[in-house]
């Protein structure tokens, strides 16, 4: 697979965990979407997260996935689902560097996703 088509995966992962388009009034000129998620990541990532991902409700599926064995240890539902959604988004800033060189490749992102 084309590093290309790993940056345009890593801009969708943001463009769904975030709830933004890349295409968004708030990002003009030179501030992307991938900017405004890699700013927050430094400061406040919950900051761009999808607040409906992260309602109380949704701990029914962070508990399926749990018991899938996906998850190695759950304490508290809403901390999980924080910190898998900051995995995805951490993959999905890899794969849209700007360099296609530093960028993952598809087989390291598939196998990063499995394990979330």
């Amino acid at each position: 697979v084309d590093k290309a088509d790993v940056y345009s995966y890593g801009i969708l992962l943001l463009e769904v965990f975030t709830r933004r388009k890349p295409t968004d009034e708030s990002f003009n000129g030179d501030f992307t979407l991938r900017q405004w998620v890699a700013e927050a990541f430094l400061l406040a990532i919950s900051d761009v997260i999808d607040g409906h991902l992260l309602k109380q409700n949704n701990s029914e599926t962070v508990s399926d996935h749990a018991a899938k064995g996906h998850l190695l240890k759950q304490t508290n539902s809403g901390t999980v689902l924080y910190e898998l959604l900051v995995m995805i988004l951490e993959t999905g800033l890899s794969c849209s560097r700007k360099a296609p060189t530093e960028r993952m490749g598809m087989k390291e992102v598939v196998a990063r996703l499995k394990t979330i």
